[in-house]
């Protein structure tokens, strides 16, 4: 590897000798790796630790990151951090970080060694001043996305896309950012499920833009990396990721399940903003934009605004189907409660909704109301009979496990806009906000908002629910 008389080549690894000083299981100032002089330890990581050094050649500094030396005995982690820095160091971008050199230590351990990059990340951007404008983010976010696309182009996907891995550099009149961590540190523990190592080598355990395809355990695409641009770009403008949680399980709920909040409601945004990271936050893959240059220009479209007009905002129905468990919670009871959701979804298809949003006891199924009062009141008429209908229908196995199908019925607005292939589809709004609505049911018969009940008095009987003034329960008129 060098020449050096002091690297572990040259000199034997015994403890007290100067190449035991030097190339322990932390490198020390003074040790050679490749071309580099280690200057001084700057993180250290349960995978890898990260040095600042100087090319011995011509003085210029570098960042060094070494995998630890317990991680060496898998040959597979071994092969795909050399082939994934190889890839890197032929990807070259002025909005990626620059890989210089990549080798093995003579003790088995690798590295790679990068450019150094003066500044800091956005997280500790963000942190110190504040949320971005709507177009200061999109300047950001421009050179973000160009980034990824020369990744993607040289099938490189980066599988962490974050506010740590994007470090702002500093010196500049005008903010310039780099990409760094291209999926290297999730190949350096493939045995650590549910870890993550930020650009520094620390371990991060809460996957805060970790995409739904990637909590499942699925193969990572380019869409995938949309997921964490999406991500990125709502808390580039409110200042805190999308979803949050105490515990990793509850946070890989929200991301496989919840709806994605809206950016407008918590900066001063376009609400066409909005659309850009519900569409990028899409829970499957499929509905996400098809590449970056998509993303980029709705962003643009929605920010400048001068796109051509792909989303608006219409009248829709929302039908919460709730599976209460009354009784004890087993494998038996849950086994119950995913057919009963299956039929209910079923049901829901062929009612003409769309199922939204689901979680493990619950769906949520839309329908954009059509033009016309009476036509849209009759589809309010037969989404109701169908609450009414799923509430009352006999299950043996349900009634054994005592579990209930609660429906809520409610009317407002969400967006419409084109999905991939150009079809129109509901995606956001006011309706997609189910704590303003579905909270309050009793765990028994059908429950409706005022808006979804406008018209229908003559059709139904409904009575105020003493405990939510805005929900009404409903049955059918006694004949």
């Amino acid at each position: 590897m060098t020449n050096r008389k002091d690297a572990p080549g040259d000199a034997p690894l015994e403890p007290g000798g100067r190449a035991w000083s030097l190339y322990g299981e932390e490198l020390s100032p003074g040790a050679q790796v490749g071309g580099y002089v280690v200057e001084s330890t700057r993180y250290r990581g349960s995978v890898s630790t990260l040095y600042r050094a100087r090319d011995s050649r011509t003085g210029t500094p570098a960042a060094l990151k070494v995998m630890r030396p317990q991680y060496t005995a898998s040959r597979g982690a071994l092969r795909r951090f050399q082939q994934e820095a190889e890839t890197l160091r032929r990807l070259r971008h002025p909005h990626i970080v620059d890989v210089l050199e990549h080798g093995t230590l003579a003790d088995g351990r690798p590295f790679i060694a990068m450019e150094w990059l003066e500044g800091r990340d956005l997280a500790a951007e963000l942190a110190a001043r504040g949320p971005f404008s709507a177009r200061e983010a999109l300047e950001l976010l421009e050179q973000v996305g160009s980034a990824l696309r020369a990744a993607h182009g040289a099938g490189v996907i980066h599988r962490d896309l974050k506010a740590q891995n994007v470090v702002v550099l500093s010196g500049g009149a005008a903010p310039v950012v780099k990409l760094v961590d291209f999926g290297v540190a999730k190949l350096l523990s493939p045995e650590e499920p549910g870890t993550e190592a930020t650009s520094t080598g620390l371990v991060l355990g809460t996957p805060v833009s970790m995409a739904p395809e990637q909590i499942r355990g699925e193969t990572p695409d380019a869409r995938t990396d949309l997921y964490g641009l999406g991500v990125l770009l709502y808390q580039l403008v409110t200042g805190r990721p999308p979803f949050q949680g105490t515990t990793q399980v509850e946070l890989e709920e929200q991301h496989m399940h919840a709806p994605v909040p809206r950016a407008s409601e918590r900066a001063p945004v376009p609400a066409a903003l909005d659309e850009v990271v519900g569409r990028c936050l899409e829970k499957r893959r499929e509905d996400r934009y098809p590449d970056v240059d998509a993303v980029l220009e709705e962003l643009r479209n929605a920010v400048r605004g001068d796109g051509p007009g792909r989303v608006r905002q219409v009248r829709a129905l929302g039908l919460y189907m709730e599976a209460r468990i009354n009784g004890q919670v087993d494998d038996a009871t849950l086994e119950v409660v995913d057919t009963l959701l299956e039929r209910v979804r079923a049901r829901m298809d062929a009612q003409g909704l769309t199922v939204m949003v689901e979680g493990g006891n619950f769906l949520l199924g839309v329908a954009a109301l059509p033009l016309g009062e009476d036509s849209e009141r009759e589809t309010r008429r037969k989404t109701l009979e169908l609450a009414l209908l799923l509430s009352e229908e006999p299950h043996a196995e349900a009634k054994a496990a005592r579990i209930s199908l609660v429906p809520t019925l409610h009317v407002d607005l969400a967006t419409l806009r084109l999905d991939v292939g150009g079809r129109q589809g509901l995606g956001g709004g006011r309706l997609l906000r189910l704590s303003a609505w579905t909270g309050g049911h009793p765990g028994h018969g059908v429950l409706a908002t005022a808006a979804a009940l406008t018209g229908l008095e003559g059709t139904f009987h409904s009575e105020v629910l003493s405990s939510h003034a805005g929900l009404h329960h409903v049955t059918r008129l006694e004949a």
